[in-house]
């Protein structure tokens, strides 16, 4: 599996994450998801501490293409106040049955610096705390 890697900086709050939630088949090749009629969610969890940094929401997120499983999370100003690396799950829910996008919880790695700290600087800071 490959990890995306979303860059932003404190405070932006005009770019999307955009992603396209895949699966493997049967055959182990990876198909995207039909995400019509499915539920769509979103967390992020501070990578040096285990914090919840956004609690699973639909709030902000965007269905953008069902049928290729394209979606966008768009971020809240508290979402984005912290400099640090996190880990990015979409959860997509039918029924009350949950399947979480990507399925290891690095692959979809969120840097956000700061003016003064890089995301990397800010995570060495928060493990050394």
């Amino acid at each position: 599996m490959t990890q995306v890697i979303h860059r932003r900086r404190t405070g932006d709050l005009r770019t999307v994450l955009p992603v396209t939630l895949k699966q493997a088949d049967a055959t182990g090749t990876l198909q995207v998801v039909n995400l019509t009629g499915l539920t769509v969610e979103f967390t992020m969890i501070n990578a040096a501490t285990g914090a919840v940094k956004i609690t699973q929401t639909s709030t902000g997120v965007t269905v953008v293409a069902a049928a290729s499983g394209t979606v966008n999370y768009e971020f809240s100003a508290d979402g984005v106040d912290t400099a640090g690396v996190y880990w990015g799950t979409f959860v997509v829910i039918q029924s009350d049955e949950e399947d979480s996008f990507p399925v290891a919880q690095q692959g979809l790695k969120i840097l956000i610096d700061s003016d003064t700290q890089t995301a990397e600087q800010a995570y060495a800071e928060q493990v050394a705390a």
